[in-house]
């Protein structure tokens, strides 16, 4: 293999200087890698048949590669004792809304790969973190792997809040009258968010356990426990997420209910017209018969008295009605 012609980066981390480099994505091999030196290389989904040819002379198997490669499952991991493999669908905002793109992380302990669709804030971040990080704690491409596993985690916080937020907005409207079907799609598109959170994590929660209870030789003791720790973080934010769930359900619960008694408002209000209706159709029905002899018809004032009696009648029903704060 001569070159990578289609990555998009590859960077050069030199342990014994503690320096890092990019070099040319055509100039870079696995065969430039001193015993020192290791490699991190990011690919696109477009040129997934050269990562896959990476990753194949690194040891990693045709079915492993196969199965992540085509990003068709939810979730994928493969944890053996010197290679890493995970695909995770990270949550990223698409058209102001929330969707998933896959992601893949494969580790050795001489090279780490990535393989995303289009650009991808995660990269972005450990990318612009990696120097500094590697200066410090960066012994393997260990290092970059748990920077990746902070970036994903972290990232699902600023979600989780936006979403807790416009839940507290949809019920402050809805309790203040707006009823309307723009308040029950923004509930349901605040379900489908916490839904997509739920099956992006529940995967990386279930990667990271085996992490944390399997003892690989490519993580070492030390950086066991930092992972131990972001274990436990995103622990918490699945429990906040299962607790943003419960909300949704109980937001959809409370417009249900304020919608319910708006109906039945409404449909109080026309009961009593039709009850004030009633007797007034009574008198039209009784006086608008065939009959040849009703005696009122011959009086001079029938007419004034007819709809002075029908006038009463209604606003003896209101406020008979008024009175027992029916209205």
């Amino acid at each position: 293999m001569k070159g990578v012609e289609t990555v998009n980066f590859a960077v050069l981390f030199h342990t014994g200087d503690k320096s890092c480099v990019r070099v040319d994505p055509q100039a870079f091999s696995p065969d430039v890698l001193t015993p020192q030196d290791f490699a991190w290389c990011d690919f696109d989904f477009s040129s997934k048949e050269e990562a896959r040819s990476l990753l194949a002379e690194f040891g990693f198997s045709q079915p492993e590669l196969e199965t992540a490669l085509e990003a068709e499952d939810p979730f994928f991991f493969s944890h053996r004792q010197r290679r890493i493999l995970d695909l995770f669908h990270v949550c990223h905002w698409e058209s102001d809304a929330l969707a998933t793109t896959p992601l893949i992380v494969a580790m050795t302990e001489r090279i780490i790969v990535t393989v995303h669709q289009g650009p991808s804030i995660y990269v972005d971040r450990v990318l612009e973190s990696c120097e500094e990080s590697f200066r410090s704690v960066g012994k393997s491409p260990g290092f970059i792997y748990f920077l990746f596993w902070d970036a994903m985690v972290d990232a699902f916080l600023p979600h989780v809040f936006f979403i807790d937020n416009r839940l507290e907005q949809l019920e402050d409207a809805y309790m203040n009258g707006s009823s309307g079907k723009e308040i029950l799609d923004a509930i349901l598109r605040a379900k489908h968010m916490v839904r997509m959170l739920k099956q992006s994590l529940s995967p990386m929660q279930r990667s990271m356990r085996h992490l944390v209870a399997t003892r690989l030789e490519i993580i070492r003791d030390e950086a066991r426990v930092y992972l131990s720790g972001i274990f436990e973080h995103a622990d918490r934010i699945g429990q906040t997420v299962d607790s943003l769930q419960e909300r949704v359900h109980a937001t959809m619960s409370g417009y249900d209910s304020v919608l319910s008694q708006q109906i039945n408002k409404s449909m109080k209000v026309l009961a009593i017209i039709a009850t004030i209706m009633m007797p007034l159709s009574l008198l039209a029905g009784i006086y608008g018969t065939n009959f040849e002899y009703i005696p009122e018809l011959h009086w001079r004032y029938s007419y004034f008295v007819f709809l002075g009696v029908m006038l009463g009648s209604g606003l003896g029903l209101v406020v008979l009605f008024r009175r027992k704060k029916w209205l």
